[in-house]
């Protein structure tokens, strides 16, 4: 069995005491790899989702890499709508941006579906030609796509408003090669499956503060700063589920929206 550790949406700003919506965003993210850090069995990877920084700022990466350096878990990342793309490969210089990895017999592969300017995904054409291409040479191994946008509704119009544009092209490719296990976003700030494409689509809570489920509307939760953790077996199987802290934990519900 291998073990992959997604976090997602750090939302970090320019120095270790910056709040949003109520809540010290790096305190969170330390607490949460902290917790990481002591599983029985650790993760061969920590996979970071996106909107690491909650403005782009090279600050937020140089904290970000920091932190994780010293919890010595490797890692990898992908980008978010808050983030900046070219400035995170410039700044997170311990884990160049790759796209495709190798965890045993399986494969990780890494979509970027920001749109500079927007909040909502799009997956470009290079983006799915690297997809297609990679499932078609890769066919006997199974493998779980990361990217930040979720390209299924979760329940939330608001949210839904900002999922993946393109979403049926993706899953065209998906359901033609067939050995995808599993796809995993962020951005949605809350726990969320659903079948789709021959898969499952899982979306995973933030490390900071999760967003209503259910709502047309923005509206945030209560609930805590969470990972999800993925184990996958040599028979092409995965098991993955949440884990929320248990913490003292208030949001600022005044907070119209992010």
């Amino acid at each position: 069995m291998r073990r992959i550790v997604q976090i997602t949406d750090l939302h970090l700003g320019n120095d270790r005491g910056f709040e949003l919506a109520g809540i010290r965003t790096y305190e969170t993210f330390r607490r949460v790899l902290a917790h990481i850090t002591q599983l029985d069995t650790p993760p061969e990877l920590l996979m970071v989702t996106g909107d690491i920084a909650a403005e782009g700022s090279a600050r937020a990466y140089r904290l970000f890499e920091e932190q994780v350096r010293f919890a010595q878990i490797p890692f990898a990342w992908l980008p978010g709508n808050h983030d900046d793309f070219e400035l995170m490969q410039r700044s997170v210089s311990a884990a160049p941006y790759w796209p495709l990895l190798e965890i045993g017999d399986w494969r990780v592969i890494s979509l970027n579906s920001a749109v500079a300017g927007s909040a909502g995904g799009r997956l470009g054409a290079g983006e799915l030609e690297f997809l297609g291409k990679t499932l078609r040479q890769e066919n006997q191994h199974p493998t779980i796509v990361f990217l930040h946008h979720s390209p299924v509704s979760v329940g939330s119009k608001w949210l839904d408003q900002q999922a993946i544009d393109n979403a049926q092209a993706f899953a065209d490719i998906l359901q033609d090669t067939g050995n995808v296990r599993g796809v995993f976003c962020g951005h949605v700030h809350q726990q969320f499956s659903a079948a789709w494409a021959g898969t499952r689509v899982y979306a995973t809570p933030s490390t900071c503060f999760q967003f209503a489920a259910g709502h047309d509307s923005f509206a945030m939760s209560d609930d805590c700063p969470a990972y999800r953790w993925l184990d996958l077996y040599p028979d092409g199987t995965l098991q993955t589920g949440v884990y929320h802290l248990e913490m003292a934990h208030q949001v600022n519900h005044e907070m119209a929206g992010y």
